[in-house]
């Protein structure tokens, strides 16, 4: 089945600063980085760790860094938030999405240090993260989270996601985007029953 996107755009590294004046550089992830992306997850509190990874049971194994690092810009695309770049590199803030099989969805999830939460490096890495899913021509980008994690109900909210309940799971909600305007019509349109003539 041929893809229907559109050629794959890239995020050239850029240099941001946040709200309480600190900078990071923020580029795509590579094979590289999976030792900096390794200190951040396990340097996170229970909290964050229980929001990241639902039940806050996954541990930090080898695999799941060589996941999380195999950018391919294609099913998976990943983005990486460094302080201190060139003196003492540290990741402060992650956020990945993967696709479905259909390559038409995705699913998406940020996490951030806890020493840098609620400056606005979430919400820079989740519209960078969105667009780069637009651009490619994806129709829908969404996350499934606990119910109990307010903050990235906020995020979420900000950024224009729609939220609803699990009708299978009450501990979880699922948030979502369409990135086309015309997708949420052709996808109700395609799950409405049809007419016999």
């Amino acid at each position: 089945m041929p893809s229907h996107r559109t050629v794959t755009n890239t995020l050239e590294p850029e240099t941001i600063t946040l709200d309480n004046g600190r900078k990071v550089v923020v580029r795509e992830v590579c094979k590289e980085d999976g030792e900096l992306e390794k200190k951040l997850f396990e340097s996170l509190s229970p909290e964050s760790r229980r929001d990241r990874f639902i039940g806050g049971n996954s541990k930090v194994t080898d695999k799941l860094i060589e996941l999380l690092t195999d950018n391919d810009h294609d099913v998976h695309e990943a983005l990486i938030a460094i302080a201190d770049p060139d003196t003492d590199p540290k990741a402060v803030g992650v956020a990945h999405y993967a696709c479905d099989p259909t390559h038409r969805s995705c699913e998406c999830a940020v996490v951030i240090a806890d020493d840098w939460q609620h400056h606005g490096l979430g919400t820079r890495l989740m519209t960078n993260l969105t667009e780069l899913a637009q651009n490619r021509g994806l129709d829908e980008i969404y996350s499934i989270d606990s119910a109990e994690n307010r903050s990235v109900h906020r995020l979420a909210k900000s950024l224009g996601f729609e939220c609803r309940a699990d009708p299978h799971d009450y501990t979880l909600l699922t948030y979502s985007k369409y990135l086309h305007p015309d997708y949420l019509v052709s996808k109700e349109a395609a799950n409405r029953p049809h007419k016999r003539h």
